[in-house]
């Protein structure tokens, strides 16, 4: 079975094909450098190094509409992250914003 991971030191996101006589404590490795500091990430996640989308263990969002920001979970796929609202006005015009300087990735 194959998952995808990102490494926390690198940041680079890449597929592992696991067994399922795998142990479950197994150690996994980044294969860009070698770190063991990884966490599992959406299989949507696009694959090499990148932007530190998966910092944490949210995502922080601004409402187009009443300027109020919030956080939520990271979803867990692209449908998930359409059908997300404003927790403060129910509204769908939302921006992902990134942790530095809160510039807007993309309109949502």
């Amino acid at each position: 079975m194959e998952r995808r991971f990102l490494c926390k030191k690198c940041r680079n996101v890449f597929d592992i094909v696991i067994s399922n006589s795998a142990s479950p404590g197994a150690e996994i490795h980044c294969p860009s450098c070698c770190g063991t500091d990884v966490m599992e990430a959406p299989a949507w996640a696009p694959l090499g190094s990148g932007f530190n989308i998966f910092e944490g263990d949210t995502w922080e969002y601004q409402c187009q509409e009443c300027k109020l920001s919030f956080k939520l979970p990271i979803p867990k796929s692209p449908a998930e992250e359409k059908s997300r609202v404003c927790v403060f006005c129910n509204s769908n015009h939302l921006h992902l914003v990134t942790g530095a300087g809160n510039i807007p990735l993309y309109c949502g």
